[in-house]
């Protein structure tokens, strides 16, 4: 986002209370605009040209701040900006002769009254702009004060819900990484182990925030009682997580997820709901090839039903699980990097560590192109015991 959009987006964001304070502060300081506009032109002038260049100034302005600032399409934007111009200049135009100028002949004394009237007003005008100013900044400060706290109280509900992982426990080693592409991401990892299983997720929430942080906290309470339940083989863990989170949610918060159910046999069980598929290096043949099957996204839809799929997962195999914004990275020319280097960075660093591996692709990321999303990478392989 460039910094003109950056400033369009804080307007568009903006109370209608503070918004209205700012335009009525912009206001006064182009009335006093128009006062000086009159003061060089005292000749022609008189009271009731006075109050029109007042008004349309300080009216001509509010207009302008309306159009630049606040959020509409660019065709929108194109033709309000083009009327208003239109209309400005049309009046530029017209209103010599709605108000004819007049002729005026003034003594020294009478020209001095009008010079210090017309200083009178433009201070008055200045001082009102001035606290108009001060309290529409006083306004934001509280804004901006209150959205700080929110967003560290996020960044701290994230920071413990989404710690690296790198564990090994039996013959399987999981190691993962969630980077942020801002303040405060939406990715959640984690990796839970009940009754020989081991349960390794990605989950990609909607939204950034407190908001999000507070769902993110719901999947990983929803998935850890899950197993807290002893389901047979982890049966029917996404079907729990979106019946836990449903009618809790609104429609709009819900979460993308991909999970691995690795069991002591050489097999491993996955779903994938919503979200990027799967990366399944076979050590025996040097190959990866990706697993998916097609589901809902979790906390969309009550009483969604969950497809899963298993595969063999052999000694020296790795899956990795990834969010978009691993994938979604774009260069200077808006070329996609795409998934298929996360095949040959398995390939070629198959022997390494898992922290190895993670950190390989997290460079290629960053080599290709400015981080615009949350950077999530969860890698598990099966090793020996």
């Amino acid at each position: 986002m460039n910094k003109w959009n950056a400033r369009r987006e804080i307007f568009s964001s903006m109370p209608i209370r503070s918004f209205l304070t700012f335009c009525l502060s912009v206001a006064f300081t182009f009335a006093a605009v128009g006062a000086v506009n009159d003061l060089f032109d005292l000749e022609h002038s008189d009271a009731r040209r006075l109050i029109v260049k007042v008004l349309t100034s300080a009216v001509f302005a509010v207009v302008w701040i309306m159009i630049l600032h606040r959020r509409m399409t660019r065709r929108l934007f194109v033709t309000s900006a083009a009327i208003l111009a239109v209309a400005q200049t049309s009046w530029l135009i017209v209103s010599p002769r709605i108000f004819p100028p007049l002729q005026h002949t003034f003594t020294a004394e009478q020209w001095r009254t009008h010079v210090d009237l017309h200083g009178l007003l433009i201070m008055g005008l200045i001082l009102f702009s001035y606290g108009w100013f001060g309290t529409f900044f006083q306004m934001e400060g509280k804004r901006y004060f209150a959205a700080h706290t929110e967003i560290e109280l996020a960044t701290q509900i994230q920071q413990r819900l989404v710690p690296p992982i790198q564990m090994k426990t039996g013959n399987v080693e999981a190691y993962g990484v969630s980077i942020p592409s801002g303040t405060v991401g939406g990715d959640l990892i984690d990796v839970v182990e009940a009754d020989g299983f081991v349960c390794a997720y990605v989950a990609d929430v909607a939204g950034h925030g407190v908001a999000a942080g507070v769902l993110m906290s719901m999947v990983k309470t929803a998935v850890r009682m899950h197993f807290m339940a002893k389901p047979p083989g982890g049966q029917g863990l996404l079907e729990a997580v979106n019946n836990t989170l449903t009618p809790l949610t609104e429609t709009s918060a819900y979460a993308t997820f991909a999970y691995l159910l690795v069991s002591p046999e050489a097999q491993v069980t996955y779903s994938v709901a919503a979200h990027s598929p799967i990366f399944h290096l076979r050590r025996s043949s040097g190959t990866v090839v990706r697993h998916s099957v097609e589901n809902f996204p979790v906390a969309m839809f009550a009483n969604a039903q969950f497809q899963t799929a298993t595969a063999d997962f052999q000694q020296g195999d790795i899956l990795a699980i990834v969010t978009d914004g691993l994938t979604e990275v774009f260069d200077s020319r808006e070329k996609e990097l795409g998934e298929t280097y996360i095949e040959t960075a398995l390939t070629r660093l198959a022997t390494h560590p898992l922290p190895e591996i993670a950190n390989g692709i997290f460079k290629s990321a960053r080599r290709f192109g400015k981080i615009a999303d949350d950077q999530t990478l969860l890698l598990v392989r099966r090793s020996e015991a």
